[in-house]
Order: structure tokens, then C-alpha cells, then sequence
């Protein structure tokens, strides 16, 4: 039992550093028992998924390849739209809320559309509903709140072109239930 508390304890460092992170200097609980000192350590709980088969693994390892491929740019959506909302928030005329929306679009393109386009399809629909995910509201919705019905239209019809729908909702429990678990698993540093 001696050595293994310190092999314990320098696996958690180990694992903090691989991180990027720093031990937090904290007040260590520990009990005695019989000349010994214990100390409690809190363990995170991984959950380790296992699968029927090999095929079944590697679709999951696709997937969260391509979760933590387009996870970011959900993030990203999150915060712009935030900040944007923040700034229309002190523009009264119905004009220049226009206006900046427009100059502000411009602005995310310029930034985000050389990454945006490299993403797969398979991405592309991820993204979908990780910004669902994240902000709320589908991105049928997004459009259309900032750029009104006919554009939303249009883009939902270029969309269902290629076999997409901007109108799809983010359901964690149900089919989306492996895309929430490694977003949580991102979330948490994990992976």
C-alpha cells in the first residue's frame, strides 16, 4: 500500500502536466491507520466505452475525430455571436443594425471561411448540430433572425442540395447521444 499511494499520486501530476496544467496547492485529507498516512485523493471517473466490434470502433474513433475537428468553430460561433449581440445592443436605428451585421458577416467570412471550407461534409453536419448545441437555435433560425426569411430560404435550399438541413436540432439523449459524450469528454480536457 505505501508504494502505491505515491505511484497514484505521481500518475495525477504526471497527467496534470501532460495538460498543461499545474497542481493547485490544496489542503491534503488524509487518516491515519496503524502508524500509516492515507490520503484521500479525488479520482476523476473515465468512462471507458467498449464495443461489439471493431467496426463499431472505428466509426466512433471516426466520429470523434471529426467532433473535435468541428467543435471549435461551434465555440467560435458561440462567443461571435455573443459579442455581436452585445455590440446591436447599443445600436438603436434598425439601419445600422443592419449595417453591421453585414460588415460584421464580412468580418467572420474573412476569418473563418478558409478553415469552414476544408471541413468535411461529414463535419459540416456536425458543426450543424453543435451550434444548435450551443447557441440554442438551429441555423435556419440564426439566419434568418439576422438576415431575414428569404436568405434563410435560399440557404436551406443550397443546403438540401447537398443532402444537408439547416434545420436540424441537437438531440443528446437520442441520436446525438455519442456527439454530446465526446463533447463532454473535450469539455472536461480528456481528450
Amino acid at each position: 500500500m505505501k508504494k502505491l499511494i505515491p505511484l497514484m499520486l505521481t500518475a495525477v501530476a504526471f497527467r496534470m502536466a501532460a495538460q498543461g496544467q499545474t497542481p493547485e496547492p490544496k489542503a491534503m485529507h488524509y487518516t491515519i491507520v496503524d502508524g500509516d498516512t492515507l490520503p484521500h485523493v479525488n479520482i476523476e471517473t473515465v468512462t471507458v466505452r467498449q464495443f461489439k466490434n471493431k467496426r463499431k470502433q472505428i466509426k466512433y474513433n471516426k466520429l470523434m475525430y471529426n467532433v473535435k475537428k468541428a467543435y471549435p468553430y461551434a465555440v467560435a460561433a458561440r462567443d461571435e455571436l455573443a459579442y455581436m449581440n452585445s455590440q446591436l445592443a447599443g445600436i438603436e436605428d434598425k439601419e445600422q443594425q443592419e449595417e453591421y451585421v453585414k460588415n460584421y458577416e464580412k468580418l467572420m467570412f474573412k476569418r473563418y471561411e478558409k478553415e469552414l471550407r476544408a471541413l468535411t461534409i461529414s463535419q459540416g453536419r456536425i458543426l450543424i448540430k453543435l451550434v444548435d448545441r450551443e447557441i440554442n437555435n438551429t441555423a435556419y433560425e440564426l439566419v434568418k433572425e439576422y438576415r431575414g426569411s428569404v436568405s434563410a430560404f435560399f440557404w436551406q435550399g443550397i443546403a438540401r442540395l447537398f443532402g444537408e438541413n439547416l434545420k436540424s436540432e441537437y438531440n443528446p439523449t437520442e441520436e446525438d447521444m455519442y456527439i454530446e459524450e465526446i463533447v463532454q469528454l473535450i469539455e472536461a480536457g480528456l481528450i
